[in-house]
């Protein structure tokens, strides 16, 4: 199991990592660009290759690629849904670049069209874009919090997606402060063996290939997304203890995406992590 930090925008691509690394990250995972806008920045593929070189040469390893927060697969409005389907589809290409075999997307919101046609939506688009993928990238669904329209808080959500397209490069990526507000009890040994018999009733195991480690601050299955420090939240010490040292996420690569990103709580909430994972229970 390797872990690593959602690397911070500012400051420099090099330095970033270097720091990371320092703090002891073994992966890593960024944005391809500012994740609130629709425009990628105009980064040379000599500079995306110098980038991954560094990587490597950090033993950094696997960069994963997060999608900007506005692709919604799942939109209603036209405007959206082309947009987001272009955006998954120049993420999936500097992904190749970079050496990155995971890129990370929210399954998105069907607004007011209804769970049924915004799945349908999402198949559809997947469709029509898998053909142009490049080899050796896979596109992680990410489960989300459920709250309001959203798509991806019930494990049924992906398995629906990856079921018509079962043999696309899909997978999963499980954030911990999702499920826990979408209501999968993560808080013990018990919730957390019962949440991964759910996802993988599902989804194959083989699948995940991804967890967002973040505790939350919010009540259990509030439909909301808070995302709080390792052990400092409701999923707390005994939840993350039994979810890193289960066998069936042992080669499962690990990413904080916790507050205070950039800051020595990263170090902090690395090290918890670490420590957990080699706990005794």
């Amino acid at each position: 199991m390797r872990f690593g930090i959602h690397m911070p925008m500012k400051g420099g691509f090099n330095k970033n990592a270097h720091r990371l690394k320092e703090i002891g990250c073994q992966c890593l995972q960024i944005f391809p660009g500012n994740p609130t806008s629709w425009r990628l920045p105009g980064i040379t593929l000599e500079e995306i290759k110098q980038r991954a070189e560094y990587l490597e040469k950090l033993e950094l390893f696997p960069l994963v690629i997060h999608s900007v927060y506005l692709v919604n697969l799942a939109s209603p409005k036209n405007e959206v849904y082309e947009k987001s389907e272009e955006m998954i589809r120049e993420t999936m290409k500097r992904a190749h670049i970079y050496g990155a075999p995971y890129v990370v997307v929210h399954t998105g919101s069907h607004g007011s069209s209804g769970r049924e046609k915004g799945i349908a939506r999402v198949i559809k688009a997947l469709e029509k874009q898998i053909p142009s993928w490049p080899q050796g990238v896979t596109l992680l669904l990410e489960n989300t919090s459920g709250g309001g329209s959203l798509l991806g808080g019930s494990f049924s959500d992906l398995g629906e997606i990856i079921g018509q397209l079962y043999q696309a490069p899909l997978g999963v990526c499980l954030d911990t402060a999702h499920a826990w507000g979408a209501g999968y009890d993560l808080s013990n040994s018990y919730g957390v063996r019962q949440t991964l018999d759910d996802l993988f009733e599902q989804v194959d195991h083989c699948r995940l290939k991804l967890i967002h480690a973040n505790d939350s601050d919010v009540k259990i299955g509030s439909g909301k997304d808070r995302h709080q420090h390792i052990g400092k939240g409701k999923i707390g010490e005994e939840g993350f203890v039994a979810l890193l040292q289960n066998q069936r996420n042992e080669n499962v690569p690990v990413v904080l995406e916790t507050p205070e990103i950039g800051t020595d709580k990263d170090r902090e909430n690395l090290d918890m992590l670490k420590k957990y994972a080699q706990a005794i229970h």
